[in-house]
């Protein structure tokens, strides 16, 4: 007997990814740049996931960040019910912009990472 699938595995599953990928690469950054590790300073730049950083440490926005990866699955889910193509299209498009995120995020460290640090 055949496993039926859910019809947004595949694009959740990829979001879900990107997304920890982006939570684990500004946890390294700030890390390390507040560690005196890196050749610049960095500090998050989406202002509200900042002001959580500030109120409750990387744990908060550990949290802060899979809340809102959770909030876009569920608006997915939601919009999938209407329109499957636009559900489709919003978490492919939310992978892109939060790969694309990564992607910055390792070449900054690649850039400004002291040696021997």
């Amino acid at each position: 007997m055949k496993q039926r699938r859910w019809p947004l595995e595949n694009a959740v599953s990829w979001f879900l990814l990107a997304s920890a990928l982006d939570v684990v690469m500004t946890h390294i950054v700030l890390h390390l740049s507040a560690t005196g590790q890196t050749s610049a300073g960095f500090v998050e730049s989406n202002p509200l996931a900042r002001w959580v950083i500030g109120h409750w440490g990387l744990s908060g926005m550990a949290l802060f960040k899979a809340a809102m990866s959770l909030l876009v699955v569920v608006i997915a889910n939601v919009v999938w019910r209407v329109r499957p193509w636009l559900a489709k299209a919003l978490l492919w498009t939310g992978t892109a912009i939060v790969g694309s995120v990564v992607i910055h995020s390792i070449r900054l460290l690649l850039q400004h990472r002291l040696h021997g640090g």
